[in-house]
């Protein structure tokens, strides 16, 4: 009895001795912006499910802010950040009373980040995690990871790197009065149409165009469509090489004149990312019509060449 009351004891008091936790995790995302992540309470709420889920409920989140430190308060748990350097930072969780201590490393490799956790624990704590949720030190992390690695959460859009074959764009290029912009670019869909048919080439992909602005009153359109091969130009229809290898594709679909947010999107995307244009963007058109107007509903992408 008295050797049973013994280990009793010596066990109790093993549950309190405390030792250090340490684990990494990476992710493809830029130093700079994975500090931003969680330096901001803004942040916070955008890729933490638990905070957004509160939110979104209609649950009131409370927000204190004290110099470099900031403490969000939904029902049922809170999470301190302090600051307490540009590349670390403390989070305590009352959910599970742990307090986690951040370090953010940038890696070798471009456009990767690793964060290092260490977390003061002890045998009792470890125990009793395993029965929560929320029991591995590197569960925020993991979802924190999950968000910057997904562009539809990050970005707002669905945006692809994907490698294509080259092609053949056959095109209409004009300069037009932009006041009739949307009725020319019809226009040109027209003739470009007519061509393939006209010379019995086969479409490959759905119709393409890129407009730059000129004047302060015209703007120079090019609207094609890819085809199987090329043909000697007929004045109006010409040919254009694209470049096979490395494309940046975002999804859109939406007003027509809200397309500028896809591609600021995709412009940030590439900055996170180092990637270079090749030549400019051209938009295709998944529906194979172009847009008619600023309000019309279009589906389409937006495709960047990119090394």
């Amino acid at each position: 009895m008295k050797i049973t009351f013994a280990v009793l004891v010596l066990l109790i008091i093993a549950a309190f001795i405390p030792f250090q936790q340490h684990a990494s995790i990476s992710i493809r995302a830029n130093y700079f912006e994975v500090c931003q992540q969680l330096i901001s309470a803004d942040n916070w709420k955008r890729w933490q499910p638990d905070i957004r889920n509160a939110l979104a409920n209609s649950k009131q989140d409370k927000l204190s802010t004290d110099g470099r430190a900031f403490l969000i308060s939904i029902p049922g748990q809170s999470f301190k950040v302090e600051s307490m350097s540009a590349n670390t930072f403390n989070v305590t969780r009352t959910q599970n009373h742990m307090e986690y201590h951040y370090t953010v490393i940038p890696e070798v490799a471009n456009n990767h980040t690793t964060i290092v956790v260490d977390v003061k624990n002890n045998a009792g704590k470890w125990l009793l995690s395993k029965l929560d949720s929320s029991g591995n030190i590197l569960d925020d992390l993991k979802l924190l990871k999950g968000f910057m690695e997904n562009a539809k959460l990050y970005y707002g859009f669905n945006i692809n790197e994907k490698n294509v074959d080259e092609t053949y764009l056959a095109i209409k290029k004009e300069t037009i009065l932009t006041r009739n912009k949307y009725a020319e670019i019809a226009r040109a869909a027209k003739d470009v149409r007519d061509f393939i048919a006209q010379n019995n080439l086969q479409a490959r992909q759905s119709l393409a165009g890129a407009y730059y602005p000129k004047k302060t009153d015209s703007v120079q359109i090019l609207i094609g469509i890819p085809v199987t091969k090329q043909l000697n130009s007929n004045g109006d229809i010409t040919f254009m090489h694209m470049p096979g290898g490395k494309w940046l594709v975002g999804d859109y679909k939406g007003k027509y004149s809200g397309r500028q947010q896809l591609y600021n999107a995709m412009e940030k995307y590439m900055q996170d990312h180092s990637l270079l244009k090749q030549i400019a963007p051209f938009e295709r058109y998944l529906d194979n019509k172009p847009p008619a107007s600023d309000d019309d509903i279009i589906n389409m992408q937006v495709n960047y060449p990119v090394l």
